[in-house]
């Protein structure tokens, strides 16, 4: 299983993600596209599917980050493929505008952070394991259209759009499914727009209560590769 993991941020990493993928034996193959040499390949050709992770910069910020062309047209390229995508936070806010819906930032200046309930909104094959109403991090202060065909199956109270699937093989999950107790923590630590209570109640989730937000995503990133999986598999019968 060779995996191309698109890291937009360097404190926005992979996590659980890559952790998965190398428990089965695959392998991530991270880019970093804003970097120097960071170049994407120019086809799906070489790999079985394709991650875009998330980043703090506005999704439609094309002049400051001349790179999101290349991954609109990758996610593009891939579904076309039937080799499955996986857009996380501004990967999905990105896979929204490669099938042509907006990105903006959400109503009221609202700011989504910290461990999230979230809640099903139609049946998906991904969510199954997961639990009835999972608990996972978010981190965010943009939203997206929902792509015109895609299907939701993800909400939150703050968000709506939280998880959707649209095309041959592509989901977005606005929710941070890769995230770790470490990553979330780094995220706090460097935000300076939290009052007290907020930064208790945020610092609280990167501890114990962590755990059932690393099993849902996990599961939820298993299912994903799965999926990957079976990309590869030769079909046999009718």
């Amino acid at each position: 299983m060779h995996v191309l993991v698109v890291v937009n941020a360097t404190d926005a990493p992979a996590g659980l993600l890559a952790e998965r993928i190398a428990a089965r034996g695959g392998r991530a193959d991270q880019r970093f596209p804003h970097a120097p040499g960071g170049a994407l390949p120019p086809t799906p050709d070489d790999h079985d599917g394709l991650v875009v992770l998330g980043g703090a910069q506005d999704a439609w910020d094309d002049a400051r980050y001349p790179a999101f062309a290349d991954q609109l047209r990758l996610m593009r390229a891939f579904d076309a493929a039937a080799k499955p995508v996986l857009g996380i936070c501004l990967g999905a806010q990105l896979l929204a505008r490669a099938w042509g819906a907006a990105v903006r930032r959400m109503d009221g200046g609202a700011f989504e952070r910290g461990l999230v309930r979230m809640r099903h909104t139609a049946p998906e094959p991904l969510m199954a394991g997961a639990g009835e109403a999972p608990l996972l991090a978010s981190w965010h202060r943009d939203t997206f259209d929902l792509p015109e065909g895609a299907a939701l199956f993800l909400s939150s109270d703050l968000c709506a759009h939280q998880g959707f699937r649209v095309g041959a093989a592509s989901w977005g999950f606005q929710c941070h499914i890769e995230a770790t107790p470490e990553i979330l923590g780094g995220w706090l630590a460097t935000s300076s727009s939290l009052d007290a209570a907020e930064r208790a109640r945020i610092a609280a989730d990167c501890g114990p209560r962590f755990a059932p937000a690393a099993a849902a995503g996990g599961t939820i990133i298993d299912a994903w590769l799965d999926r990957v999986a079976a990309r590869r598999e030769p079909r046999t019968g009718g």
